[in-house]
């Protein structure tokens, strides 16, 4: 199942520096379960004490950056300590000392957009749009 969070979550960097991390669920609209944001947290933070990394872009694949967390997996994704800073995405990308850029795609609704925000830079493609669904 590693293999599986693994390719939902895809990392690649090139020898200049830039490593990228693609939420790579578009049939989903790039929703997120639980185990994929643990990963995400987790490469952010890997990623941010990588010398050879000089700065990171997040981006999601298809037509949606990351339209928040999956609804069929929320029980689990809420359950147990969610302040726990190691799992935390929010957390990791404003510990990170490494710039990172948003590359905004499409849908960035609810923990996307929270996630949007947490970047130190949005680049918006021209249909891309943000909403907060907390009301």
């Amino acid at each position: 199942d590693q293999t599986r969070i693994e390719n939902l979550i895809l990392v690649t960097r090139d020898r200049n520096g830039i490593a990228t991390i693609t939420i790579n669920r578009p049939k989903s609209l790039n929703s997120l379960t639980r185990p994929m944001m643990v990963r995400l947290a987790h490469q952010i933070n890997a990623l941010g004490k990588d010398e050879s990394v000089r700065v990171i872009i997040l981006t999601g694949s298809g037509r949606a950056f990351c339209s928040g967390v999956d609804l069929t997996a929320a029980e689990e994704v809420f359950k147990g300590d969610v302040k726990d800073v190691e799992t935390n995405t929010v957390a990791q990308m404003e510990l990170c000392k490494k710039p990172i850029i948003g590359a905004i795609n499409g849908f960035a609704v609810t923990a996307g957009f929270e996630i949007a925000l947490a970047c130190d830079i949005l680049i918006a493609a021209k249909g891309a749009k943000f909403m907060d669904t907390h009301s």
